[in-house]
């Protein structure tokens, strides 16, 4: 590797000086790579201009390693097996790997330079794509601070490939609303919890979806929170998911088999079921669950008026579940306490290694080859 990378200095040198620089002096160079380390002679040349003599060195240029010790393969592998595991482990296993021993505080110092950059490409790439629709869901870290960090994640659909739309860290709904509404705002649906800052602050301008499961969940610790008895509850728990199922029962039914005012009186019947539930409730003096029952009706059968029209979205949000079961596995330890932008910056590599694995595998191999710097 010495041998190739003076040599290739060498023919830039000599092409340099036929043009009107000169040589001015070399140094060594330590370089930490994947297969090794190295210590190259680094040949400086110097340039005269109208008011000063610069001087520069030219492989450093080529290389794109001016001011590193690490190259760019030893960064990219080493952020990659940070996001799988945590600082000290990924120093471990890259040790054991290569031979080569990175420091845990460097694996750390690559993700925050590199996430940024992935961040900004992944942007560009969702940009590039036509959204179906959207799941937006929340969870919580350990945290550096004396609360728990808030992680606000939005993921799309686009024939299929899922796409990272927004992945934020203590920041509120309405925040990440005006960074995404835009794209957000063009298609079909946002799938989400009972959140009311996600109701109220994101995709504001297309249709929303309340996740079934999530609204059966909601409605329980409303009837909880009105002491209704266990059960009792469970009572109304099969009832309400027997009304909801059914509805998707059908939906897949006459999707089959085309029958499409079929698939509307079930709709209609749908919601008189959930009004009459409801009713019942209120009667019953469990009323916040009742008005939560009452106001969100409509968002529950979503999927299905959509379905009516051949547009289908689902109707949980299992596919961000399972994503946050990542972010959970990664980032949830109870040793394990973020900041927030050290948090941000690991989840911009973890859920866009997962949801776009082809897009990430392109950005790989691009800033090993040093397209991003």
């Amino acid at each position: 590797m010495k041998r190739e990378i003076e040599g290739l200095q060498e023919d830039i040198v000599q092409g340099l000086c036929g043009a009107g620089y000169t040589r001015a002096g070399s140094y060594t160079k330590p370089l930490v790579t994947s297969i090794g380390k190295v210590r190259i002679r680094v040949q400086r040349m110097r340039v005269a201009c109208k008011e000063s003599i610069e001087t520069f060195s030219p492989i450093l240029d080529a290389l794109d390693i001016k001011k590193k010790v690490y190259a760019n393969d030893v960064r990219m592998k080493c952020s990659d097996l940070a996001s799988v595991t945590s600082y000290g482990k990924a120093s471990e296993q890259f040790e054991k790997m290569t031979g080569i021993h990175v420091p845990k505080r460097t694996i750390h110092a690559f993700v925050q330079q590199i996430a940024p950059i992935l961040k900004e490409e992944n942007r560009k790439h969702v940009q590039s794509k036509e959204l179906e629709h959207a799941v937006a869901d929340g969870t919580k870290t350990h945290s550096i601070y004396k609360t728990k960090n808030e992680v606000n994640v939005i993921i799309g659909s686009s024939n299929g490939e899922k796409v990272l739309l927004a992945a934020s860290v203590n920041r509120e709904w309405k925040d990440v609303g005006m960074e995404v509404n835009g794209i957000l705002n063009n298609c079909d649906a946002l799938v989400r919890d009972a959140d009311r800052s996600i109701a109220t602050n994101v995709a504001d301008k297309t249709e929303h979806q309340l996740d079934l499961v999530h609204a059966v969940k909601e409605t329980m610790i409303k009837l909880w929170s009105e002491n209704m008895p266990k059960d009792e509850r469970d009572t109304v728990s099969r009832k309400m998911s027997g009304i909801l199922f059914t509805l998707v029962s059908s939906v897949r039914k006459h999707l089959d088999d085309g029958d499409i005012d079929a698939m509307k009186k079930r709709i209609e019947y749908t919601l008189e079921e959930l009004k009459d539930l409801s009713k019942e409730l209120k009667r019953n003096d469990y009323v916040r669950a009742s008005e939560f029952i009452r106001k969100n009706a409509r968002l529950m059968v979503t999927f299905a008026k959509l379905a009516t029209e051949s547009i289908r979205i689902p109707y949980t949000s299992n596919v961000i579940e399972r994503l946050m079961g990542e972010v959970a596995r990664r980032c949830k330890h109870i040793w394990a306490h973020w900041s927030t932008k050290g948090l941000e910056n690991m989840l911009q590599i973890l859920l866009v290694k997962y949801c776009s694995p082809r897009f990430y595998e392109q950005f790989y191999k691009a800033y090993i080859a040093g397209m991003y710097n």
